[in-house]
């Protein structure tokens, strides 16, 4: 009777335990993060994405050469559309330089057009880098190196060929996208954007100091002055001379 009674007991302990055991313990869930507040001011100097409309290359334009590109998303503010997806902007070559030998890869500087807003007023934009070039990693330019000094060892006269080797020339193809900076702040002042422009830098007035002594503009008076004492003059004779 006894070893039922424990037995029975026995059971009971390792039923309540396993069910212990079995239980899962509570997931902690995370709160949800509040929604960022919608943005009614874009600083200067803010990045935008362009998508460009038509194909540029380092080996076929020239200076002065236009293409097209366009906004690759909406620009809002607090709800309100401010700029259009799509919205045009040109870009202009302003320099070219295309690739040559040896190993010289070809590179370009643009300028954009401003960027039209809602309300007929326009956002003046910059190119994210002066120059446009190919980008070449650390690890791809040793690479190239490690491969150049294996060749120059077991290919004979590949130094030579590396002194007429060509670099490469920079296409960009429509449908790639560029980055633009804004240069002024837009707000939204009762439903409608504002732009901002940076103030003009003013020079001071003040001369600059300087350790060495400029060389005067004009001829300084000299410390002593001498008064010309006129010679006398000859005094005529009476009989006029042979």
């Amino acid at each position: 009777m006894m070893r039922r009674i424990a037995v029975a007991l026995l059971l009971c302990v390792s039923g309540a335990s396993g069910a212990a055991w079995g239980a899962a313990a509570p997931v902690p869930v995370a709160a949800p993060s509040p929604s960022p507040a919608p943005k009614d001011v874009l600083p200067v100097n803010s990045s935008l994405v362009l998508e460009l409309d038509d194909e540029i290359s380092t080996a076929t334009t020239s200076e002065g050469r236009t293409f097209r590109a366009h906004l690759a998303s909406a620009l809002m503010l607090s709800g309100v559309k401010v700029a259009a997806a799509g919205t045009p902007v040109i870009g202009t070559v302003t320099f070219v330089r295309h690739a040559a030998a040896p190993d010289k890869d070809g590179y370009m500087s643009v300028r954009f057009s401003s960027l039209p807003l809602a309300g007929g007023i326009t956002l003046p934009l910059r190119p994210l880098s002066a120059t446009w070039s190919i980008h070449v990693t650390g690890g791809q330019e040793s690479t190239s190196a490690v491969t150049d000094d294996i060749k120059d060892i077991f290919v004979p006269y590949h130094f030579l060929y590396r002194q007429f080797r060509k670099g490469s020339d920079l296409d960009l193809k429509p449908g790639s996208t560029v980055h633009a900076l804004t240069m002024g702040t837009v707000r939204l002042i009762a439903g409608a954007p504002r732009v901002e422009l940076l103030d003009p830098v003013r020079l001071g007035t003040s001369v600059p100091y300087t350790v060495v002594t400029p060389i005067p503009l004009f001829t300084p008076e000299p410390l002593i002055t001498a008064t010309p004492k006129p010679s006398p003059s000859p005094t005529p004779g009476a009989t006029p001379g042979s």
